[in-house]
């Protein structure tokens, strides 16, 4: 790992202090957020993350308080505007000033890039913003809110030194609201090298057989996921293939509506819903793995995919492109296409062959998106641009 400093007008290398404003508090943005401190404490940096409590998963809180040497304050901040956020902005503030100056300000996800931005407003340092998938990416935003926040980012990249994406998509995304191209910069997530366990205790702990076929979905059961895509293809081709599990690994509001549709379609002998389990513990146990998101910037579980050597069948969204070669380690299926979702399946159900071609190419796919690179990259983008700031200033 690279050694991160400030550069001073008189050329003395000290360690970088950097702010990082995170509202999520958990799922992907949250996982980037633990990963990236380690490594920039790893590298000499003082790091404070501003988090809220509000949406904060307990693995989140159990693993952002293991990260040695982090500095944690926790600020309420909600998701959608609210009068809550001047308060939000406030604390923001006085943190900013009181505990300050920070090189950097790295606001994560639309409501934390938001808040950072605006609280270090006149202050010393870089203004940077990872967006974690535009609020514009959603399909199903009304025609006059996707211009509220296409007008919203705008203004906000007025303020800001430099704005990440993640995947090649979203930046296009991102051209398209007419974000400036000249601040925006692709720095694609990472996963932490692990191991998996074996395949026989993945299914004990699932309780799958040896001789079924798992088809996994791991994912919060929200409408971005579209699990419900999933279910229906599924009903197409379970009959046909009475020893098929569908795995769906994940809790959120749509459960009750999931599990009353797999009971319209006479499936839940055949479905196990699973939750409270890690996924890299389940998907071992899988045979192949499914995203049918409706959007996506780039998903941290499909990196854990790939590096399960699973063959993955998804969605054209945002960090597809990076992981997911169609025909070499799994198929792209276009949205609202149930019949090629279940065709797909039955490629995978029926021909071992292919799953284990499919999984050899997943795993050196997913081998290519380490932390260490996202986190070195990050970090070179820090220290150019304090270093144009410098000039600047000079």
């Amino acid at each position: 790992m690279i050694a991160l400093v400030k550069v001073t007008h008189n050329h003395i290398r000290i360690p970088m202090k950097i702010l990082f404003v995170l509202e999520t508090s958990g799922g992907g943005s949250g996982r980037h957020v633990i990963d990236l401190s380690r490594e920039l404490i790893q590298s000499d940096c003082e790091v404070t993350v501003a988090y809220s409590g509000l949406r904060a998963s307990a693995d989140f809180y159990s693993e952002i308080k293991s990260v040695d040497n982090l500095k944690l304050v926790k600020i309420d901040m909600r998701r959608s505007p609210c009068p809550g956020d001047v308060i939000a902005l406030k604390k923001l503030r006085h943190l900013l000033t009181e505990h300050g100056p920070f090189d950097v300000v790295h606001g994560h996800s639309s409501k934390g890039g938001a808040l950072a931005r605006l609280a270090a407003l006149g202050l010393p340092g870089i203004k940077i913003y990872t967006p974690h998938a535009f609020r514009t990416l959603d399909p199903s935003l009304g025609m006059r809110s996707y211009k509220l926040y296409s007008m919203i980012e705008r203004q906000l990249s007025k303020i800001s030194t430099a704005i990440i994406l993640v995947s090649e998509a979203e930046k296009q995304h991102a051209l398209q609201l007419g974000l400036p191209a000249d601040k925006l910069h692709v720095i694609q997530n990472g996963m932490v090298a692990q191991p998996f366990c074996s395949r026989d205790v993945a299914r004990e702990l699932m309780n799958i057989g040896q001789e079924e076929c798992c088809i996994g979905f791991v994912g919060r059961l929200v409408p971005q996921k579209a699990p419900e895509r999933l279910i229906r293809s599924f009903a197409l081709i379970a009959r046909k293939y009475p020893y098929a599990r569908l795995v769906i690994l994940g809790d959120g509001p749509l459960r009750a509506e999931l599990q009353q549709l797999a009971d319209q379609h006479n499936l839940n002998h055949q479905i196990k819903w699973l939750d409270g389990k890690a996924g890299t513990d389940c998907m071992p146990a899988m045979d192949m793995f499914v995203m049918p998101s409706l959007y996506e910037a780039f998903p941290y579980v499909l990196l854990e995919a790939a590096n399960a050597g699973l063959p993955i069948i998804a969605t054209p969204v945002g960090g597809t492109e990076a992981v997911l070669i169609d025909q070499v380690n799994g198929f792209l299926v276009e949205h609202n296409q149930p019949d090629a979702l279940a065709q797909a399946l039955e490629r995978l159900i029926d021909n071992p062959e292919l799953r284990v071609r499919m999984s050899a190419a997943s795993k050196e796919i997913g081998q290519k998106y380490s932390v260490k690179s996202m986190a070195e990259k990050t970090l070179a983008l820090y220290q150019s641009e304090i270093k144009v700031i410098s000039k600047t200033n000079n």
